[in-house]
């Protein structure tokens, strides 16, 4: 059973105003000593006040940062990407702490598609001493697909031990971008498991 669990976790939320968080994650290691530390990041991002702007934000991660580096092990650390939409700006603020950067898809009529990685942040949590962190924003247009992904995306390997990396991924998102979201997803999916 201990193999049965693991560091990867999401969250999706509404705070009761408007803003809904969104929330992806990994912890190193596998089995139960990540699932634990799983445990203990979500609860400090449901208790904690980083959906209040900015520098609580990037305060926040840093907390978060120094809780891992110094209440577990040497060798727990984990990527994070937290943010919080709020629709009456259309705007999506974020942190990415050492997280593979998702991707603000924005299609044109003509089949074309624009493709922001969502960088901003600083480094994994729980690894430099007070490492700093920013707050990234973006305006999301109307139409527009965010596309969040684990490591389990790119890393998937093939019979030749290729990785299926960012650039294919990239390449499904853009063939695919004036498709709804459902479908975008599964087209991923479809290509990471034909590959």
């Amino acid at each position: 059973p201990a193999w049965q669990v693991g560091g990867d976790f999401y969250d999706v939320y509404d705070r009761g105003d408007s803003r809904v968080a969104l929330v992806l994650g990994d912890v190193s290691g596998k089995g139960l000593a990540a699932s634990v530390v799983v445990g203990l990041l979500l609860g400090a991002i449901r208790t904690s006040d980083w959906l209040d702007g900015g520098p609580q934000h990037e305060g926040a991660s840093q907390a978060l940062s120094e809780l891992l580096r110094t209440r577990t092990s040497a060798e727990r650390f984990a990527s994070l990407f937290w943010s919080y939409y709020s629709p009456e700006t259309r705007t999506l603020h974020y942190v990415n702490a050492g997280h593979l950067p998702p991707m603000v898809v924005a299609a044109n009529g003509s089949g074309d598609a624009e493709i922001l990685r969502l960088e901003e942040g600083g480094p994994v949590l729980g690894v430099v001493p007070a490492a700093i962190y920013r707050q990234g924003t973006v305006v999301v247009s109307e139409g527009a697909v965010l596309v969040l992904y684990s490591d389990g995306v790119v890393e998937a390997t093939n019979s030749l031990d290729e990785q299926f990396g960012e650039d294919r991924l990239r390449a499904v998102i853009h063939a695919n971008a004036n498709r709804s979201p459902e479908e975008i997803r599964d087209e991923i999916l479809s290509q990471v498991h034909a590959f």
